[in-house]
């Protein structure tokens, strides 16, 4: 029986790894053997940090509203897993699975573990995509809902803020929309990889107090889209001062921890913004606003079609690698040190 050890986050700051055994193997299940996992870093820093909203309350599906926790689901945050992408090697296979073999490379959305057992439907055969790619699906898929969201058209100006992996790929994706990109960040790496997925103009928020202005003085009368990846409310403030008149601002960051520099009575009452949030998440079962409909299974369909094809860039942008064992380190860099980080790899 093959035993499975999990990286698990018990409470805010408290990471430890769990061993257990595994399940006999099923007909329609495989035994997984881990090869490189992802973080999911806004999310789960979140959850890290203790700040998430989940951690105090909890998301009523009927209502679709967060209400307090009670005694009943008390608990239901904490203890969770960490990571949600994993490439590995399929060592075993049930009886009655045929779309995948011993020895395929194979990927899922599956948290940080040296071994899983998962049923045949939960993996896909990596077969054109690089390993690399497939870790980046879910930041792609993102990236796409929130430029589908934001109704990119052909030489519009887009302002790009909070270059994780999400940003960055957001950058190739209005650029395939014939968008004018602006892109700003404090951190250095970023930035450089902000040039080189074809940013336009970008900018180092370390040497400006008022990226709003700043944008507004460069574009004459601001941008038309801004789309925020940060997750921080500061930063959805700026981005909606640099917005024109009448323009849209897109949420793709994960906020939590109650706004505190976000102030709605100015640019965005008197200029008319039309904020919009995008979370194409296959958990939420959320559409993207577009005509027919689309979801989270549509955009990781459209994702990896474009990295099949090579419109997409992931070059540099999975660093740092960290050895499984060093997991737990991982995640304090990711915490105290992001201008180190883009979206760390665990490789086993």
């Amino acid at each position: 029986m093959q035993q499975q050890k999990k990286l698990i986050l018990q409470a805010p700051y408290q990471v430890c790894f769990q061993e257990k055994a595994l399940p006999e193997l099923g007909p329609r299940h495989l035994l997984l053997r881990s090869v490189l996992s992802a973080f999911k870093h806004g999310t789960e820093m979140s959850a890290y940090c203790g700040s998430s909203s989940f951690a105090t309350k909890h998301f009523d599906p009927k209502l679709r509203l967060f209400v307090e926790t009670t005694e009943s689901n008390r608990g239901h945050f904490y203890p969770r897993t960490l990571g949600n992408m994993t490439v590995g090697i399929v060592e075993k296979v049930g009886e009655d699975v045929t779309a995948v073999s011993v020895g395929d490379h194979v990927f899922g959305w599956l948290p940080i573990a040296n071994w899983h057992m998962v049923a045949d439907n939960k993996v896909q055969v990596l077969a054109k995509l690089t390993p690399h790619e497939a870790l980046c699906i879910d930041p792609a898929s993102f990236a796409l809902g929130g430029v589908l969201d934001g109704g990119v058209r052909y030489r519009e100006k887009v302002l790009i803020t909070g270059l994780g992996a999400i940003g960055l790929l957001a950058i190739q994706y209005c650029k395939l929309h014939g968008a004018v990109v602006y892109a700003a960040s404090s951190f250095a790496m970023r930035r450089k990889l902000a040039v080189e997925y074809g940013a336009d103009v970008v900018l180092d928020s370390t040497k400006m107090n008022d990226l709003g202005l700043e944008i507004k003085q460069l574009t004459g009368e601001g941008v038309d889209l801004a789309i925020e990846c940060s997750g921080k409310d500061a930063q959805l403030h700026q981005a909606i001062r640099a917005t024109r008149q009448c323009g849209r601002v897109v949420c793709v960051g994960f906020y939590s921890g109650g706004a505190k520099k976000l102030c709605l009575g100015e640019e965005f009452f008197h200029n008319r913004i039309t904020l919009l949030a995008s979370l194409p998440a296959f958990s939420w079962n959320n559409p993207v606003r577009t005509e027919p409909q689309l979801y989270a299974p549509d955009l990781h369909r459209l994702v990896i079609e474009d990295f099949e094809s090579q419109r997409l860039n992931v070059a540099g942008m999975l660093q740092p690698t960290y050895a499984f064992e060093e997991a737990e380190s991982a995640l304090e860099l990711i915490s105290k040190h992001p201008q180190e980080v883009l979206k760390i790899i665990i490789k086993y």
